[in-house]
């Protein structure tokens, strides 16, 4: 193996190790964003149940502009 080919293969080893932590962090990243969507939405239907005016409101609007379809307000 040349130096060449011994300094490509232990770059190819160093990236592959980073892109693995790089998924792991996404993957954990994933979870805390799903978590914090979940939250999110049992807030809007609470304010929901409260009758709350959704579109009085900048924040009120981007959940209005986020909602899925299905959901009414």
């Amino acid at each position: 193996m040349t130096e060449r080919e011994r300094v490509e293969s232990m770059l190819v080893v160093n990236r592959l190790s980073d892109l693995r932590e790089v998924s792991k962090e996404i993957r954990l990243v994933e979870k805390a964003l799903d978590a914090l969507r979940d939250t999110k939405w049992k807030l809007v239907e609470e304010l929901k149940g409260l009758e709350h005016d959704f579109t009085a409101t900048s924040e009120g609007m981007d959940v209005v502009l986020s909602a899925p379809p299905s959901m009414r307000f």
